[in-house]
């Protein structure tokens, strides 16, 4: 018998995550996110189970919500774009990512989009409840905070990954050709 799929929680709920900033639309390539629209695809195609996402100001989940259900559902086919939220929608909580790691299970999973100098406490916490982690780069900004994780994640035997999103992205590419000695 398969094992169920893992629940995903979303620590973060900008630009990255949902493409929604100041109110609206991000004006970037992400207008609408890439963290979620990806992870709204993998749990339509079985992948992984229930989602949740997080941030400090519940305040904004109405107008994310709606953000979500006019550029992600109504455009790709009904896509589900629901997700349990942390805080409450009428709270503000810079620790609301620990309640809602609180309500995953050992061998769920967080990706962290949020600021670099928030990485660490939070991915320690998922880390010490057995919590697998995907922080944006950079993950910590210290080499004790990143010798701590690793310590921790062998310590829990949780995966520990640092994603780095603008690896394949052309443009930095085409800037790093072109900033070599005789390459354009």
């Amino acid at each position: 018998m398969a094992a169920a799929p893992l629940n995903v929680l979303m620590v973060g709920t900008g630009e990255y995550t949902t493409g929604f900033v100041g109110g609206g639309a991000s004006g970037s390539d992400k207008k609408v996110g890439v963290v979620g629209l990806t992870l709204f695809d993998l749990r339509r195609r079985g992948k992984v189970g229930q989602l949740g996402m997080v941030g400090t100001n519940g305040t904004k989940f109405p107008a994310i919500r709606q953000h979500l259900d006019t550029n992600i559902s109504k455009v790709y086919n009904g896509l589900d774009t629901s997700f349990e939220s942390y805080p409450a929608n009428d709270t503000k909580d810079p620790d609301a990512y620990k309640a809602a790691i609180d309500a995953l299970k050992p061998g769920d999973a967080i990706t962290i989009f949020t600021p670099d100098t928030t990485h660490y406490p939070i991915a320690l916490y998922a880390i010490e409840r057995k919590i697998h982690v995907m922080i944006t780069k950079p993950a910590v900004k210290t080499l004790e905070h990143h010798q701590a994780l690793i310590e921790a994640a062998k310590k829990n035997s949780v995966y520990v990954y640092i994603e780095h999103h603008k690896r394949f992205d052309p443009a930095p590419s085409r800037s790093w050709r072109r900033s070599r000695p005789g390459r354009a």
